[in-house]
């Protein structure tokens, strides 16, 4: 579920050696840096567990991979089963579905205790009517669907790729870059940047970098590459530690990145190893979405970039993400209790014990309570959420540090509804548009004539979708409004996104195109993390929406607001009180220091989630997870 930050000086503590100016430097001919060994204290054999964690090999260096696409597709090996156990699985997120069917298939006593009363799914949630969830129409035109969580689904991740298949999913493609919308084959790179003043096609700022370095200050070489070049550069004497390596090869490369860089922070590594300055920093920051995560862990974003290949092509569910939900949640809809969080786990002798209470009982003022018994449990909580969960006798010492200290970060998306995907309009189409409100009113915006909110909602459709905005609505709207002389060009473009360096951040356009959205569309108006998205969390809901549509404007124009139907819709990861964060994005040292002991087993008791595996944030990462913790019950 990933994309966006903010745009701002470095919030990374700046020495003032880091802040004189300096020549920027292509890592090229930059000095080799040999960073220093890692503190005293480390485990040595903590970043081999790493290494073979994230590339998902196990103890003798082959890939678990394999094992694992057997045990989704025929089910967990009978040979090796051991008795029949009776199995708790705490949270009904995709790991803990996806664990108990594998379970369930392979004849053991399988019970899913899950917090939420109404859904299943963890971050896998769509804004949709009906589902399992029963969930009421989201927005104006009942056809509009929109992601609160997973929304990109990447070809490279095997399990997600075999579970689709298997359960039949529709898939469309996800355009990570917009295409053309006639020719979705061929990529467009007409969204827009738009920072430091300067409004930019994407396609525009590839021939001439220079244009946006220059609003940042950037000289020498990197004055005239892109962003997305600059930080590849950057990237690559970390890329030669393991570019084209495999087996053991590949595990001792990982073992060196990790000696090297695992208890450095980004901002660290742009600066010592890629001899970048803080100018070009800020440059690939705002551009290339590093901004607010440059104090974290250096391996969280080169992960991603080291796992997911750049010739990697996205999908999207046709219907919504949370179909995925829907299909693992069928085979054990029996064995799922709903309303049932859980504030105490007991494991003694073998035996298991999870003390639950109902969403209305936490409070004081009645409700239920509940203990489940089980031979093991499967706990699929974040650490996040563990860290209210009291445990008799306590757990160990490294699980305990991992729970207090694993670092969860802050998601935050805004969802606005349009009744016509403006996005994808010409010229002509927006004068036909605006002109069949009023004569010449076209006209009116490219002389940037309109100056208050009269026209928000103003179209047909939106009418013809049931919605009339109130002028108290359109009157306070006008305060929000940008400043603009006239309008930029149509965006003609479907798919993909726009990047800002307004709080806004990252615009992208969901589920591009195809009739049977009919003609209008949703658009993620805000995606942002880490600092930028807790600026957000700061409003209610409602507040949020005007604001996100005011940024939408200020990089794509203010006439798209004729369009708009106040149909909105918001989620922040941070402020769920059954995610607690978006997902664990680790501090400098966290993998080396915490992650051996967060999948560790505990006599009776297993962890899983995506935070037990290196892909936190991907539906791969729980699947991963899944597998391997139901192998371990079947077969120990």
């Amino acid at each position: 579920m990933v994309t966006a930050t903010g745009a701002s000086a470095l919030a990374a503590g700046l020495t003032a050696a880091s802040v004189a100016p300096a020549t920027a430097l292509s890592p090229a001919t930059a000095p080799s840096t040999v960073p220093a060994e890692a503190p005293p204290g480390t485990d040595p054999r903590a970043y081999t567990t790493v290494a073979r964690a994230i590339t998902v090999y196990d103890e003798h260096d082959q890939p678990l991979v394999p094992a694992y696409l057997k045990a989704i597709e025929n089910g967990l090996p009978a040979s090796r089963a051991k008795a029949t156990k009776r199995v708790l699985i705490v949270g009904a997120g995709p790991a803990g579905l996806l664990a108990a069917d594998l379970l369930n298939r392979a004849g053991h006593d399988v019970t899913v205790i899950e917090a939420n009363g109404n859904r299943v799914g963890g971050r896998i949630k769509t804004f949709r009517k009906g589902g399992h969830e029963n969930g009421e129409q989201p927005f104006a035109d009942p056809k509009q669907y929109a992601e609160a969580g997973a929304m990109r689904l990447p070809d490279s991740h095997p399990l997600l790729m075999a579970l689709l298949k298997k359960h039949g999913l529709p898939l469309q493609e996800f355009y990570l870059v917009d295409v053309e919308v006639k020719n979705p084959t061929k990529k467009a790179n007409r969204t827009w940047i738009h920072v430091n003043g300067v409004h930019m096609r994407r396609a525009d700022y590839e021939k001439n970098p220079a244009k946006i370095n220059d609003t940042f200050g950037v000289t020498g070489p990197n004055r005239t590459k892109t962003a997305s070049a600059i930080l590849a550069d950057a990237l690559e004497p970390a890329h030669q530690l393991i570019r084209g390596k495999e087996g053991t090869a590949l595990v001792n490369g990982w073992v060196e990145v990790l000696k090297r860089y695992g208890h450095w922070s980004m901002y660290r590594y742009l600066t010592e190893v890629a001899k970048l300055d803080i100018r070009t920093i800020d440059l690939i920051g705002t551009v290339q979405n590093l901004t607010s995560r440059l104090h974290l862990s250096f391996l969280h974003s080169f992960l991603s970039s080291a796992l997911i290949d750049p010739k990697t092509k996205f999908w999207e569910i046709k219907g919504g993400t949370a179909l995925l939900a829907d299909a693992l949640y069928a085979p054990v809809k029996g064995k799922v209790r709903l309303d049932r969080r859980a504030v105490r786990i007991e494991h003694h002798d073998g035996k298991v014990k999870v003390h639950t209470v109902s969403e209305d009982c936490q409070t004081g003022n009645g409700g239920v309570t509940e203990v489940f018994e089980g031979d093991e449990a499967i706990i699929t909580v974040p650490f996040s959420g563990l860290r209210h969960v009291a445990f008799d006798p306590p757990l160990t010492y490294g699980k305990r540090r991992a729970i207090t200290e694993l670092h969860y970060d802050a998601a935050t998306k805004v969802l606005l509804e349009f009744s016509r995907r403006w996005w994808e309009f010409t010229e002509e189409q927006w004068k036909e548009a605006l002109n069949s409100i009023e004569h010449k009113l076209y006209d009116k915006y490219k002389a940037g004539r309109v100056e208050d909110g009269t026209y928000l909602g103003a179209h047909k459709s939106v009418k013809d979708l049931g919605v009339t905005i109130p002028d108290k609505l359109k009157k306070c709207f006008t305060a929000f409004r940008p400043v603009m002389s006239g309008e930029p060009e149509a965006a003609h473009t479907r798919g993909g996104g726009s990047v800002s360096d307004n709080a806004n951040r990252f615009v992208y356009f969901e589920h591009s195109g195809g009739t049977e959205i009919g003609d209008g569309g949703i658009t993620l108006a805000s995606y942002s993390w880490s600092d930028d998205a807790l600026k957000w969390d700061a409003y209610t809901d409602d507040e949020r929406y005007l604001r996100a549509l005011a940024g939408v404007q200020a990089i794509y124009g203010r006439r798209c607001e004729v369009f708009f139907t106040t149909k909105c819709k918001t989620q922040s990861w941070m402020r769920d009180h059954y995610a607690y964060g978006e997902a664990s994005v680790l501090f400098p040292g966290q993998h080396t220091e915490l992650f051996p002991d967060i999948p560790a087993s505990e006599g009776s008791l297993h962890f899983a989630g995506d935070h037990t595996s290196i892909k936190p944030a991907w539906i791969e990462g729980a699947l991963e997870s899944a597998v391997r913790t139901a192998l371990k019950v079947h077969t120990g």
